[in-house]
C-alpha cells in the first residue's frame, strides 16, 4: 500500500472512531484495526491521538479555505459571498457528516488542544470572514 493511501486510510478510520466514541475515549489500537494496518504504523505517520487529531482538524480547514478563496475570486458581493460561504460549508459538512462532527464537537471539546494549538489555518479562515465583513461594511451591505 502506498505511504499517502496508508496515512489517508489512517486518518479516515480515526474519523469513524472518534465519531464513534468520542476523542478521549478512543485508542490508538482502535484506530489501527479500523485502518488494517499495525499498531505501530500509526506511528510511523503522527506522533500520537492527538496529532491525529490536529492532522483532522488542519485538512478540514485547508479544504474549507480553498473553498472560501474560491468563492472570494469569483463574487463581488460580500452577502453573496458569505451566503456562497455557508453553502460550502454546510456542503462540507453534509459530505462528511463524521469529520463535521469530530471537528464541531471534539475539537472543540478538547481545552488542551484550543489553548495549546496554534493554527495559522484557523487565523487565516478567520481573517477571509473578517474580509468579506469589511466588504460588506464599506460598501453599507
Amino acid at each position: 500500500m502506498r505511504e499517502t493511501n496508508k496515512r489517508k486510510k489512517i486518518l479516515e478510520a480515526a474519523v469513524r472512531i472518534f465519531a464513534r466514541n468520542g476523542f478521549y475515549q478512543s485508542k490508538v489500537s482502535e484506530i489501527a484495526r479500523e485502518a488494517e494496518v499495525a499498531d505501530g504504523t500509526i506511528y510511523l505517520y503522527f506522533h500520537n491521538k492527538d496529532d491525529i487529531l490536529i492532522n483532522l482538524f488542519e485538512e478540514e480547514m485547508t479544504n474549507i479555505i480553498r473553498e472560501m478563496k474560491t468563492i472570494i475570486a469569483r463574487e463581488n458581493d460580500p452577502a453573496r459571498m458569505m451566503e456562497q460561504f455557508a453553502q460550502a460549508h454546510l456542503g462540507l459538512v453534509q459530505k462528511n457528516r463524521e469529520l463535521a462532527e469530530v471537528i464541531q464537537v471534539e475539537v472543540r471539546q478538547s481545552s488542551k488542544f484550543m489553548k495549546e494549538y496554534d493554527n495559522q489555518q484557523f487565523a487565516q479562515y478567520l481573517d477571509l470572514i473578517s474580509t468579506i465583513i469589511q466588504e460588506g461594511q464599506d460598501q453599507g451591505v
